[in-house]
């Protein structure tokens, strides 16, 4: 059953989204569900080096510019981000804004600025989620880490903006 944790990001979200320790974070994704023009949700997959929280009341993801989320987010679609953590699921339900970032490693991309109105974590007593969407990228750790980090540090500094 889930519980409405409120419109904040608890502290392990924020950790996890933190742009922190990427390393650490490789492989894992989240998966994020947005409304189309034809009315049906569309999933995407976002990870931490696309995600980022500036504490726990905003985040900022950068999408490419062409995606069908980018459209659907554009086109005023809240947004709903899918994860496992800490043994429990958790759904962010966040409204969008586009946000303009003027940044080299943001070329090509859409960014926008969530703001969680509610986020659910769902659990059951002597159960636990052990596991979400991950991935394996054939280019290697070093790769996935020389995107990431150009990425992950923009998003970073704009909150600054």
């Amino acid at each position: 059953m889930s519980t409405n944790l409120g419109p904040n990001l608890p502290e392990a979200l924020v950790a996890l989204f933190s742009g922190d320790q990427l390393d650490q974070k490789i492989g894992t994704a989240c998966v994020m569900v947005t409304q189309g023009a034809d009315g049906f949700p569309h999933p995407c997959m976002v990870t931490p080096g696309e995600l980022v929280a500036s504490g726990p009341q905003q985040l900022r993801v950068a999408l490419y510019q062409e995606s069908t989320a980018t459209r659907n987010l554009r086109a005023g679609s809240p947004a709903t981000i899918c994860l496992a953590d800490g043994g429990a699921a958790y759904y962010i339900k966040a409204t969008s804004e586009v946000t303009t970032v003027e940044a080299e490693p943001l070329k090509g991309l859409a960014v926008f600025t969530l703001t969680p109105k509610h986020v659910l974590k769902d659990g059951e007593e002597g159960a636990e989620v052990t596991s979400g969407f991950r991935f394996r990228d054939l280019r290697g750790d070093k790769a996935v880490l020389d995107q990431w980090v150009p990425i992950v540090d923009a998003l970073k500094d704009s909150f600054g903006k």
